[in-house]
């Protein structure tokens, strides 16, 4: 199938499995497999979590039921993907987001999530924590270097959580680069 953008015609990919559904044709069945996309405990994101991110924030009120039900049935005590569904549904409801950079951290395309993590980084906000350890998972190296250097900066040393997830991330890590910067955080604990 080709499609027409900006006067040139790109070929779809046939290892690309996106589905075009009308919002009107959405039921709760589409919304849970688009909330499983977001299993934030696999050891790698996918490219399928950014893009089931940005669904659900587009699909809107339609998702707030299974969402919430969702959030309920999760007793996780720190689960990061309770932190993404709450942003989500206080969004769905109250049509603002308050961590106006959050959607840009999940955006489906890498390069707007390494500036992201360089503009929090230069501001040093401290509130987009949560939102930032699951992109260690993430599956581009450009992002996960963007992670370790914002985590390096914020200057966490003394937080636990930060600690942890590094250190179960750097066992994971396959790029050497990465790994070393990893090392020289940790000189830093």
């Amino acid at each position: 199938m080709s499609y027409l953008r900006e006067n040139k015609i790109w070929e779809e990919e046939d290892s690309l499995n996106w589905d075009v559904i009308e919002i009107s044709k959405i039921d709760d069945k589409i919304i849970r497999l688009l909330i499983d996309k977001l299993n934030l405990d696999t050891p790698i994101i996918t490219e399928s979590f950014f893009i089931a991110f940005e669904s659900l924030l587009k699909i809107g009120n339609r998702a707030e039921k299974v969402l919430d039900s969702f959030v309920k049935e999760t007793d996780e005590i720190h689960n990061f993907k309770i932190d993404v569904f709450n942003f989500m549904l206080f969004f769905i409801k109250n049509r603002k987001i308050e961590d106006h950079l959050v959607p840009q951290l999940y955006h489906s395309d890498f390069i707007i999530r390494a500036r992201t993590l360089f503009k929090i980084q230069q501001t040093k906000d401290k509130q987009y924590l949560k939102f930032i350890l699951p992109l260690l998972n993430d599956p581009d190296d450009s992002v996960r270097w963007a992670v370790i250097t914002c985590l390096d900066c914020l200057d966490l040393n003394n937080n636990p959580l930060v600690h942890k997830e590094l250190k179960n991330f750097i066992e994971k890590e396959s790029n050497p680069v990465i790994k070393e910067k990893i090392k020289e955080v940790f000189k830093k604990f």
